[in-house]
């Protein structure tokens, strides 16, 4: 799925993964904020802020 799509269902509260993350790893939104597997949160502007290459707009998919 693509960016939009996949910030679509975590604000949902559905857990995305991505082709570049590992295979334990998801993020999902807690209110404005992205939240991690392992409980660390960050700023949507932060996490994007350094995923600007074109790969980042595709990949995406649900978390199983």
């Amino acid at each position: 799925m693509t960016k939009e799509e996949a910030i679509k269902e975590m604000s949902e509260g559905k857990k995305v993964t991505h082709r570049h993350f590992s295979n334990n790893e998801w993020i999902t939104m807690n209110g404005n904020w992205f939240l991690f597997e392992d409980g660390v949160t960050c700023s949507q502007y932060e996490f994007w802020r350094w995923r600007t290459d074109e790969s980042w707009n595709e990949g995406w998919e649900i978390f199983n």
